[in-house]
């Protein structure tokens, strides 16, 4: 009996047009977010590469040029270091369009170099990149509004409900039969999409692919919940719509706004600007200074290099250059410090902000699990940081001693590849959706037992 009433349920549910429209959206974004997503990405995969090859060629290129003197060529040449993108970064592109992922450093002062990046449109920037999370998040809840908000309404202003009512000892069931119908169809659209995306995306099934299956599901889940809730008001139609279509806008788009201007005013980053300045000005100022102020500094940094005999008859000399180059990142280090607690301070905000945030909560899990989040970020800037330190600390000793190019072994030094190992923090996002739907979906059994519709 149960099955054949949810069999006409279903065909009372698919024989209204606007549900195939809805599913046909879900279906064709999420193909289209599928190949954006993917097409970002490959566009990065093929700067890295294309900037694997022309690293070599720009060695050879300095060494034939400027390979009278080692210190000259390091001048000129640059060692690059990518952040190498996850299958599951075309899934969520997140932060991975606004700060750089390939970053090519010579030997010199690293504060200077390690903000540079592509000139981008400001427009293209502010609309962001279309990908499955954005589908997920923003077109999702628009397609479940559309589909429940006259629920029980509609019965009601077309007379039906009465009807129910009366041949019915329990009406809820009815309200609930209707529901899942809603329910299943949005959910096996996701499903459709996330098996299309496991084979176009080539995302392993592991753990990570559990980790968005849950969070997605307990979204979506909220998102009906909400619906729920609102529907059990008992209101009309058009009261129904116009609350959830306001839920969405604030949840979605005004909020995530709201939290940025605030993030933007109250942790203010001029120290990228700052760092830059100061790096400059403490390896210029040192031209017009004595040698053996540069040396002193460079020396109490690295107290090994002390046992190198420095030419105090030239007039200029490498090891003097490099000396203050390093002097220039001394002075900027108490900037990057302070650049680096303020974005910290935002990431630990913005996860404070996102909790009582579905949409943002959802947004942050999904990109670190995909690792194109904030902290990956900076990860990365660690990573550089290393090898620009390794980098000197291997070129060092042979500018010192004068020694050839030709001595330097430059095969070994290719483009550098950063994976990161962050894999996301879901326990937050999956308490604060389950702690709303719960709070939810009570206060909705609440007001149907409350009111006639038990």
């Amino acid at each position: 009996m149960n099955q054949r009433i949810y069999q006409l349920e279903s065909k009372i549910f698919f024989r209204n047009k606007t549900v195939i429209t809805g599913l046909l959206i879900l279906l064709v974004s999420g193909l289209a977010g599928l190949y954006f997503g993917k097409d970002f990405i490959e566009r990065q995969k093929k700067v890295i590469a294309k900037a694997e090859k022309l690293q070599t060629e720009n060695t050879a290129r300095n060494i034939k040029y400027f390979g009278k003197e080692l210190g000259l060529t390091l001048y000129h040449n640059k060692f690059q270091m990518a952040n190498m993108p996850r299958n599951w970064a075309a899934f969520s592109n997140g932060q991975r369009d606004i700060n750089p992922y390939l970053i090519g450093v010579t030997t010199l002062g690293l504060e200077g170099q390690l903000y540079d990046t592509d000139l981008n449109n400001p427009s293209t920037l502010l609309l962001g990149n279309m990908d499955l999370a954005f589908v997920f998040i923003f077109i999702f809840p628009l397609v479940i509004i559309a589909f429940s908000y006259n629920l029980l309404s509609g019965e009601q202003e077309s007379g039906v409900w009465g009807l129910l009512r009366s041949q019915s000892t329990v009406p809820l069931k009815v309200i609930w039969r209707k529901f899942l119908v809603r329910m299943t169809a949005v959910y096996l659209a996701a499903l459709v999409l996330m098996a299309i995306a496991a084979v176009y995306l080539q995302l392993a099934v592991d753990g990570r692919l559990l980790a968005v299956i849950v969070v997605l599901s307990l979204y979506l889940l909220f998102w009906f919940s909400l619906s729920f809730w609102i529907i059990s008001l008992g209101k009309s139609s058009s009261f129904n719509a116009v609350s959830l279509i306001s839920f969405g806008v604030v949840l979605n788009i005004l909020a995530p706004a709201i939290v940025n201007v605030w993030l933007t005013r109250q942790y203010p980053v001029p120290e990228a600007l700052e760092t830059v300045v100061m790096q400059r000005e403490g390896y210029h100022e040192k031209w017009d200074m004595d040698k053996s102020v540069a040396l002193n500094s460079f020396y109490k940094h690295y107290p090994q290099f002390k046992k190198y005999p420095f030419p105090q008859e030239q007039a200029f000399s490498w090891y003097w250059y490099f000396a203050m180059q390093q002097n220039g990142d001394d002075q900027a280090a108490t900037g990057a410090q302070a650049m680096n607690r303020k974005l910290q301070q935002r990431s630990r905000f913005t996860d404070m902000a996102a909790f009582i945030l579905p949409g943002i909560q959802t947004q942050l899990a999904l990109n670190g699990i995909a690792g194109s989040d904030l902290q990956q970020h900076l990860q990365f800037q660690q990573a550089l940081r290393h090898y620009h330190e390794q980098l000197r600390l291997y070129f060092y000793p042979s500018i010192f001693r004068e020694q050839p190019v030709e001595s330097i072994d430059w095969s070994q030094f290719k483009l550098k590849r950063y994976y990161g190992d962050n894999n996301g923090k879901i326990w937050p996002c999956i308490i604060s959706l389950v702690g709303f739907t719960g709070l939810l979906s009570f206060l909705s059994l609440y007001n149907f037992r409350k009111k006639i519709y038990s």
